[in-house]
């Protein structure tokens, strides 16, 4: 009996099945990184428009305008606003006082591996930020 010409095919199998899924995490490295800044940015953002206006509706237009020009559907979205789990439903409510902090945490939809036929797999990218009011502000 011979045994010849099973090395390369053994190697080859060995290689494909050792591999590919370090070729996937690499693969899905780069969209994962991208949305945890997009995270970081529209939370940083809404928490800035909110303490700047001293309204929670313009972080709440701020959210949905910083999804948009970085192409993500509010869908992909969830938002928690001072301490408040993140969840689909935006509209939050933070104390509008002097000193304190408008917190923004932003969760993104993030696909593990993105295929022709569609994304596969997926998980929830997060992103916080904290803005102070200043204590000298005028609320009137």
């Amino acid at each position: 009996m011979r045994d010849g010409g099973h090395a390369a095919v053994e190697l080859a199998l060995a290689t494909a099945v050792l591999l590919l899924p370090v070729a996937l995490v690499v693969a899905a490295f780069g969209p994962w990184a991208e949305r945890r800044v997009a995270a970081e940015a529209i939370a940083s953002e809404a928490a800035r428009a909110v303490v700047l206006d001293l309204d929670m509706s313009a972080g709440v237009g701020t959210l949905r305008e910083q999804a948009d020009r970085m192409g993500l559907g509010t869908d992909l979205l969830r938002v928690g606003w001072c301490g408040a789990e993140p969840s689909q439903s935006w509209p939050g409510s933070c104390p509008l006082t002097r000193g304190s902090a408008v917190s923004v945490s932003v969760q993104v939809w993030t696909p593990l591996v993105s295929t022709p036929w569609g994304p596969v797999g997926g998980l929830w990218v997060s992103g916080e930020h904290s803005e102070p009011i200043d204590l000298y502000r005028s609320l009137g």
